[in-house]
C-alpha cells in the first residue's frame, strides 16, 4: 500500500490530530510516572487504577498512531513524555488524593479539548475525519469516565496547594496543545 499524503486533510485538522496524538502520548507517560512513583508508595489502589487507565491510554495512542501518516506527529514528543511522567510521578509521591486530583484535572481539560475537536470535526466532509471522529468520541467517553473515577476516588476536598497544582496543569495543558498544533 502506498504512502497516504498528508495534504489530503486540511491543515487545521492535521494540527488538531497532532495535538491529540501528543496528548495521548503524554497520558501514557502520566500513568508510567504514577506506576514508577508508586514503587516507593506501594499503594495497591494507585497501582490498580494506573494499570487499568494506562491500558486505555495505550489503546487511544494506538488509534492515533495507526493514522499518523495522515498528519505528522509532534516533534516535541520527547518533551511531552517527560512532562507526562512528572505530572504523574510528582503528585503520586505526595499521596493518593494528589494523584487522583491530578487525573481529575488532566481529564477535565481533555474532556473540553475533545469536545471542541469533535464539534470542529462534525463540520468536515472528509470521510476519514468523519469516521475517525467516531473513534475519538469513544476516546472522549473513556476520558470522561477516567475523570469521574478519579473524582470519586478522592477521600478529601482538594487543598489550596492542590488547587494551585490543578491550575498549573490546566495552564500547562493549554500551552502543550498550542505547541503541539504547531510543532
Amino acid at each position: 500500500m502506498g504512502k497516504v499524503s498528508t495534504s489530503r486533510l486540511p491543515k487545521h485538522i492535521r494540527s488538531e490530530l497532532r495535538a491529540s496524538h501528543a496528548g495521548e502520548f503524554g497520558a501514557v507517560w502520566i500513568y508510567r510516572g504514577i506506576l514508577c512513583a508508586n514503587l516507593i508508595r506501594q499503594d495497591a489502589q494507585i497501582k490498580s487504577f494506573a494499570l487499568q487507565h494506562l491500558a486505555t491510554e495505550k489503546s487511544h495512542l494506538a488509534g492515533f498512531a495507526a493514522n499518523i501518516q495522515r498528519y505528522r506527529g509532534s516533534l516535541l514528543l520527547f518533551f511531552w513524555g517527560i512532562a507526562g511522567f512528572v505530572t504523574g510521578a510528582l503528585p503520586t509521591l505526595l499521596g493518593r488524593n494528589w494523584m487522583f486530583y491530578t487525573i481529575f484535572c488532566v481529564e477535565s481539560f481533555v474532556d473540553e479539548h475533545y469536545r471542541e475537536q469533535l464539534k470542529l470535526f462534525d463540520h468536515e466532509c472528509n470521510s476519514f475525519v468523519r469516521g475517525f471522529s467516531q473513534q475519538m468520541a469513544a476516546f472522549h467517553a473513556d476520558e470522561t469516565k477516567h475523570r469521574d473515577e478519579a473524582l470519586h476516588a478522592m477521600t478529601k476536598q482538594p487543598s489550596k496547594a492542590m488547587r494551585c497544582w490543578g491550575r498549573l496543569i490546566a495552564y500547562g495543558s493549554q500551552w502543550a496543545v498550542k505547541a503541539a498544533r504547531l510543532i
